[in-house]
């Protein structure tokens, strides 16, 4: 082998190398604490707010789970697309409390009872 071939083929492989580290997998999954999400009314309004950044295969959000009982919720989004905040701050202004965000006063009040 000459010298030009062995170094296109170093190339190409270098090429390669880095082409592999721009799939990398972009998704994570957040646990959010939603103390007044007390209700499957309430958990729907968590998934609504949430569903307002993008869902579907492709949204910025890929998933949303609700344990009422737990009170937790958990969304797997696109990072690249999207940041942990995003997702507070989008459940804040639905009107609930989340993590070390506090509710949005007027979008509180507008929820039903039982989230308030």
């Amino acid at each position: 082998m000459n010298r030009t071939t062995v170094g296109w083929r170093l190339g190409l492989a270098a090429l390669l190398a880095l082409a592999a580290g721009c799939f990398r997998n972009t998704l994570s999954t957040i646990e959010l604490d939603v103390p007044a999400m007390k209700s499957e009314a309430c958990a729907q309004a968590v998934r609504d707010a949430v569903a307002k950044l993008g869902t579907g295969p492709d949204g910025a959000v890929r998933d949303v789970r609700a344990d009422v009982a737990a009170r937790k919720a958990w969304v797997t989004y696109d990072n690249v697309r999207l940041g942990r905040r995003n997702v507070e701050v989008a459940i804040r202004h639905a009107g609930f409390a989340v993590n070390d965000l506090p509710a949005d006063e007027d979008a509180r009040k507008q929820l039903p009872p039982d989230c308030q």
